[in-house]
């Protein structure tokens, strides 16, 4: 016969309770699935992340908006049979990781495969520069002959006859435009310029995408964030007006992005972007293709040469992408609408409704904080946007498949999942800033204040009422004592540790 005993409460040597462990911060996600990716990509990414020792979604998430950059704008899908609701293949995304996860060198691969086909273009762009510098040296040459041949028709009184000579010796051919695929660190007048030039749109690449987010987040550039709120679109025009840069009208607004963040400095733009302010205007929720997947719990290293093979039939794949021919895959041309559009089948269409009214109907039913109904709303153009791309990079042609689309859809619940990790720190009462104040233990003193862990601006922690919290989820939870400190000015609440460390 067993006795039931009373729990005891376990306490340290001292006599005082002893510090309870902090529930993660982090809700769960889902695993990153190989089927999600296009077959003719799919090897490539999976060697790559084998070999960085990094989850498969360090490098899918890459691939997959490099895919859609290197097609642009040049074609879109209808999402409706009668009105006009098309989508262009347009995304921005990130991979979230500590300076030790790998996510930096995990975006490598798809980005060389950018840099190649920048440089592809960039040497036919020279061969055409020199042919038109041939022409313009031609031209220049003849104006000599053309001016002895007007002053003698102006000397005969044929006025006409000097005008047509004076026409026949302009050059009116504009220098090719250098075309562009990829940009960095550019302003917005720059970068309307480079659309300009290149109509089918650009990528941003950002290793690290918080100091771009918080750019846009200082005072006067709201103009900026409005732009970047048009890119995302793909179909608008914009205007910039500039004291000395004069006025930019950039036809079509066509931005994908993609770069890497840090959980801390994510943690503090999300809190900032759904407290309201101007910084709450859907800019972080357009950022889609978004992952925070849990590291392995064991690095291993790896030392081996990726499959020739399969990184060739990606290579071919861009290539393909880059070079496509809209009327070759059986796009279409729709009155109002200045790019060909593909269609899904009878099938597809019908999934694409049933899917869609059952995401608005659940975002209906008001359980989700604003910040969340805004981020899954968009879902209904992200689907689109991922059949168009998994159906190009896989070489189909005419109508979208049932098969394409029910992919992308899955896609969106693994995104759903990890959309829900990173705005979990936004109203966790603290306990993302609980978590990060431990790990900073070894660089506070015994005995501090809330000040002097914000005087250190550490990612996740500039933030007082964040700061507070956390202090307070510590104290909870007996990682540390309160008490009033008399410094000879105002009392001020003294923190220190129960525990060594």
């Amino acid at each position: 016969m067993s006795i039931l005993r009373p729990e005891t409460t376990v306490l340290p040597i001292d006599g005082t309770l002893a510090p309870e462990a902090l529930p993660s911060p982090l809700p769960s996600v889902p695993q990153f699935q190989p089927s999600l990716l296009p077959e003719s990509v799919r090897q490539w990414c999976m060697d790559a992340a084998e070999g960085l020792s990094v989850p498969l979604d360090f490098t899918a998430v890459p691939a997959i908006v490099a895919l859609a950059g290197a097609v642009g704008r040049t074609v879109g899908v209808s999402m409706k049979r009668h009105e006009s609701w098309i989508e262009l293949p347009i995304l921005w995304g990130y991979v979230v990781g500590r300076p030790s996860s790998g996510k930096s060198p995990a975006l490598n691969p798809a980005r060389r495969m950018l840099e190649r086909l920048a440089s592809e273009e960039r040497g036919g762009h020279d061969a055409a520069m020199r042919s038109y510098e041939v022409r313009a040296l031609i031209a220049d040459a003849n104006r000599a002959n053309t001016k002895k041949a007007l002053l003698k028709a102006l000397a005969g009184g044929d006025v006409c006859a000097a005008e047509a000579a004076a026409g026949a010796s302009l050059f009116g051919e504009e220098p090719p435009r250098e075309p562009r695929l990829v940009v960095n660190d550019v302003s917005v007048e720059k970068l309307g310029e480079l659309l300009n030039a290149n109509p089918r749109g650009l990528i941003q690449l950002r290793d690290e995408l918080a100091g771009w987010l918080a750019s846009l987040d200082r005072e006067g550039r709201e103009g900026n964030r409005e732009f970047w709120l048009e890119c995302w679109g793909g179909v608008g025009a914009f205007t910039v007006d500039r004291i000395g840069r004069g006025t930019i009208r950039i036809e079509a607004c066509a931005m994908s992005i993609l770069g890497g963040v840090q959980p801390g400095k994510l943690a503090e733009y999300v809190r900032f972007a759904i407290r309201g302010g101007f910084g709450d205007d859907g800019l972080i929720q357009r950022f889609q293709i978004a992952a925070y997947p849990d590291l392995p719990t064991n690095w291993r290293y790896s030392d081996r040469a990726p499959d020739p093979a399969s990184e060739a039939r990606a290579w071919s794949t861009f290539q393909r992408l880059r070079t496509l021919d809209p009327e070759e895959i059986g796009a279409e041309r729709a009155d109002g609408v200045d790019v060909p559009l593909l269609r899904f089948n009878d099938e597809a269409q019908q999934i694409l409704v049933d899917w869609t009214a059952a995401l608005m109907n659940r975002l209906r039913g008001g359980e989700e904080p604003e910040w969340m109904e805004s981020h899954l709303s968009k879902f209904r153009s992200l689907v689109g946007r991922l059949a168009l791309v998994l159906h190009l990079a896989d070489d189909h042609k005419g109508p979208i498949l049932a098969e394409t689309l029910t992919t992308a859809i899955h896609w969106c619940d693994y995104l759903e999942g990890h959309a829900r990790r990173i705005y979990a720190p936004a109203k966790d009462n603290g306990l993302t800033a609980a978590h990060f104040i431990l790990k900073k233990r070894s660089k506070l003193p015994e005995t501090f204040t809330a000040r002097d862990i914000q005087r250190h601006g550490w990612a996740g922690l500039t933030e007082r009422d964040n700061i507070a919290e956390g202090l307070q989820r510590l104290v909870d939870h007996q990682h540390l004592d309160e008490s009033i400190g008399h410094t000879g000015g105002r009392p001020s609440v003294v923190y220190s540790w129960r525990a060594p460390a």
